[in-house]
Formats: structure tokens, C-alpha cells, sequence
């Protein structure tokens, strides 16, 4: 008998009950398992407590609106992916969304097919990020990385990032040397080929840098391969472990 596969279960918070009621029936007939939070409370509660696999969170709400609810997700390390769904679309709103933590960020009013491709797009990074054998640890100088756990540390001090800036790290850490596109790095983290995003790649790694170097302006680690993209310093000594 084949066993059955699991539906990937997506939480929705948004306290406007007709675009939960819109997405929630959508994805309900796409063969995911819903979940509703009304509010930004109601939505830490549900975050808290259950195992996710992508989260879908309005900005504009009661209460914890849906950047301060991502960061306090996120501050509690629930790695969820996590989708920001709002009619706030400003570069500044998307530098907010993103730099709290979010994985993705989808413009009102949207197309439901559009939103489901973001999910798709995440859950299969989430699923290569499950099947990622070998390397646990990777240490550049006083850079440590850690994998498994998500963690990552200079000269053994832990260094708060998020999910993105993580993810950017790993890929160029990973594999020093590589030049990587900006339209890679977006194809990689994001899973999405959409040319709106590449503006925001630049902010991301910019903050990475402020976290991780030194001299952010003099970076040591993630090197600027000029009208190309980012490359991790190939010149530093480098070490892997399995833990």
C-alpha cells in the first residue's frame, strides 16, 4: 500500500475574513490543510503552538501587525516561511517585511495562482534544506556557521540574522570563490525567478555585512564582484565538519 503523502499545512493571518476566506478556499481545493488566525495574537498563538509549513501574514492589523508578529516569530525561532500579504508595497514596507524576517512578500490585490507558485517555491526550499547532506559546519577564519541549527557566530559570538541573510551566507559560504548573480542568489533563497526582486537583494547583503564584517565597507568575507554579483573570499582558511 503507498503511504500518504502529508498535506503541507499553511496558517493565514489576516483580519480581513474575506481575503482569508478567498485564500483559504483556494488552497483548501489545491489539497492543503488550512489554518485560520483573525489577528496578529491569535496568529503568535497558532505560530507557537503548531508546526507549519508556510505562513501567510497581512501587515495591516489590530493589535501585533504583521511585522512585528514575523519578528516575534522569528525571535522565538519558529523557521517557518513565512509570506507577507499587504497592500503596502513600498520598497521601504518590503525592506521592513524582509528584514524581520520574511521569506517572500506578495502585493494587494494578487492573483491566488501567483500566491500558491510562492508557496510552491518555498516549500521546495524547505525541502532541499531537509535533504542537504554532508556539511554541518563551516568555519571561514572566525566565521562559524552552523547548519544544523541555524547558527552563526564570529570570533564565538552569536550573531542574530535572518532567515534570508542566513540563507544568502550558507550559499556563498558553502562554495568560496563561485560568483553568484544577483539573479542566482533570488533564484536560490527566494526559489523565484521574479525580476521585481532583484533591487532587494543588494539591502539584504548589505545588512548581512553589518552583522558579520568588521568593516562592512571593507568586507572580509562577502566580497562585491563588481557588475556581476557576490562572491564568499576564496583566500581564507577554511574548515568543515559533521556534527
Amino acid at each position: 500500500m503507498m503511504q500518504e503523502t502529508r498535506k503541507k499545512k499553511i496558517l493565514i493571518v489576516d483580519d480581513n475574513q474575506s481575503i482569508r476566506q478567498v485564500v483559504s478556499n483556494f488552497l483548501s481545493s489545491r489539497g492543503y490543510d488550512i489554518a485560520e488566525a483573525v489577528d496578529g495574537i491569535q496568529g503568535m498563538e497558532r505560530g507557537l503552538s503548531t508546526a507549519f509549513d508556510v505562513m501567510i501574514l497581512d501587515v495591516v492589523m489590530p493589535g501585533i501587525d504583521g511585522f512585528k508578529l514575523c519578528q516575534l516569530l522569528r525571535e522565538n525561532r519558529v523557521e517557518t516561511p513565512i509570506i507577507m500579504l499587504t497592500e503596502r508595497t513600498t520598497i521601504d514596507d518590503k525592506v521592513t517585511g524582509f528584514s524581520q524576517g520574511a521569506d517572500d512578500y506578495l502585493a494587494k490585490p494578487f492573483d491566488p495562482i501567483e500566491l500558491e507558485m510562492r508557496i510552491q517555491a518555498l516549500l521546495r526550499r524547505s525541502s532541499r534544506d531537509e535533504r542537504e547532506p554532508g556539511k554541518k559546519v563551516i568555519k571561514h577564519d572566525e566565521l562559524e556557521i552552523d547548519l544544523d541549527r541555524h547558527i552563526v557566530t564570529v570570533s564565538g559570538k552569536e550573531i542574530s540574522l535572518t532567515p534570508i541573510e542566513f540563507n544568502i551566507l550558507r550559499l556563498l559560504a558553502s562554495d568560496p570563490g563561485h560568483v553568484y548573480s544577483r539573479q542566482d542568489l533570488l533564484t536560490v533563497v527566494w526559489g523565484t525567478d521574479y525580476d521585481g526582486y532583484k533591487r532587494n537583494i543588494d539591502p539584504h547583503v548589505n545588512r548581512l555585512r553589518t552583522k558579520v564584517e568588521s568593516n562592512p565597507k571593507q568586507p572580509k568575507f562577502v566580497l562585491t564582484v563588481w557588475g556581476i554579483g557576490y562572491k564568499f573570499n576564496d583566500s581564507l582558511s577554511v574548515n568543515h565538519e559533521d556534527i
